[in-house]
């Protein structure tokens, strides 16, 4: 049974020193995976160290690349996080050559009493190697589809995409996400000229808003038992000097931001900062 950590501190997300294989055209990830020559992972547990003594009950985030790439190595990392932390993974979910969906969950299922939530990347487009959506019913842990809509929304074809996608995962939880290396200070929090945010509308019933943050916001639905949350995030995380997320980079450094917005801390940064 899961303990219930109070969260205190910036979520810490690691990018694993595994690539995903995928070109998936709104990641923004995908430069930090073509150079592996200084990916190191034991220099990755060093920075989890340093930062559960900091922060000994903040989210960890497992990123990539692909946690699942290599499934001996991501029970390491998982036996490697101190208790203390709510973990969340995001994934394409692969099914290694040799393996099947079984396998997977059977590693996966070892770790319920950890795993906070498993996010499965599954788009209107195919850009991952989906395995069958029956994996889904053998995880014992909450997990939700992470959709990023990267087609127009204006384009009535976007509109039946959308509504057989949410008709092919109903009942589950989904996550669908504006195209997020478009979003700007100027408008990730606006609705009125948020194309995608009208069509979700139409198809899905509005609940209610989520509580903004300085670099992300979102918006709950429903529809047909389905709980579909709007997600908008910008592509960096530290806003007028406020820390959101901390980045543990493949090679084991840690950077106060995502990807080219990121500098390079050290222990008197981690003290002194700011932190949402």
């Amino acid at each position: 049974m899961k303990k219930d950590f109070p969260k205190i501190g910036p979520t810490v997300t690691m990018f694993v020193p595994y690539d995903c294989n995928n070109a998936c055209p709104f990641c923004v990830n995908k430069q930090e995976y073509r150079d592996t020559s200084g990916f190191d992972l034991q220099r990755c547990y060093r920075s989890l160290d340093l930062l559960n003594r900091i922060f000994p009950n903040n989210d960890i985030v497992l990123t990539g690349g692909e946690p699942l790439a290599e499934l001996e190595a991501l029970q390491d990392i998982l036996d490697h996080i101190e208790e203390g932390h709510h973990i969340y993974i995001n994934t394409t979910m692969p099914v290694g050559e040799g393996q099947t969906i079984e396998d997977v969950a059977a590693v996966l299922n070892k770790y319920a009493d950890r795993i906070s939530c498993i996010n499965v990347s599954r788009h209107l487009r195919h850009y991952v190697r989906e395995c069958p959506d029956e994996i889904f019913g053998l995880l014992k842990f909450r997990t939700r589809i992470n959709c990023v809509v990267f087609e127009d929304a204006k384009d009535p074809a976007t509109k039946e995409k959308l509504i057989k996608f949410l008709d092919r995962f109903k009942g589950h939880e989904i996550q669908l996400r504006a195209n997020y290396s478009f979003l700007t200070l100027e408008n990730v929090f606006d609705t009125e000229n948020d194309n995608l945010f009208k069509l979700i509308s139409e198809i899905c019933e509005y609940k209610y808003p989520l509580e903004k943050e300085r670099f992300r916001t979102g918006f709950v639905f429903e529809r047909e038992g389905s709980k579909i949350t709007y997600h908008k995030t910008l592509p960096f995380a530290k806003v007028d000097g406020i820390v959101g997320d901390i980045i543990i980079r493949q090679t084991g450094r840690i950077y106060d931001d995502w990807n080219e917005y990121g500098h390079e801390l050290n222990i008197n940064d981690l003290v002194d900062h700011q932190y949402k």
